[in-house]
């Protein structure tokens, strides 16, 4: 599993318990993997922060999809990254809406919402909708 991409703890325990692997077996190959450097927490968080980072997400999605994964702490380990918000936010926002000027409140509020779908917090729309 591990030769395809990173995964967490979380993961690979919930994996390996599904395919009905003994709950002491797993905790015991996983500590092995963690010893030998094999599986890491943090090199999991900063290719999946990459990852989601050029697939035009934010912080706040990010951070979701990585307490689903098993990272707790995953926002404040986001912030220590050196990532400008407000740039990937322009790049999504431009990539999505090219240059179309908002025609209406409508599209002002549908504009809104895609990009508080994607993950950016509303400080970082309201600037980038200015």
């Amino acid at each position: 599993m591990l030769a395809r991409r990173e995964h967490s703890r979380v993961e690979l325990q919930e994996k390996l318990t599904k395919k009905g692997f003994p709950r002491e077996q797993v905790e015991h190959a996983l500590e092995q993997l963690i010893a030998s450097n094999l599986q890491s927490d943090q090199r999991f968080l900063e290719d999946f922060v990459r990852s989601r980072v050029l697939k035009g997400n934010g912080p706040l999605r990010i951070n979701q999809e990585l307490r689903q994964r098993g990272i707790e702490d995953g926002l404040s380990r986001i912030e220590e990254q050196a990532i400008d918000w407000e740039q990937v936010a322009i790049r999504t926002y431009t990539k999505k809406y090219r240059s179309s000027e908002i025609a209406d409140a409508h599209e002002r509020a549908k504009r809104m919402r895609y990009m508080q779908s994607k993950g950016f917090s509303g400080d970082i729309i309201r600037q980038l909708l200015k």
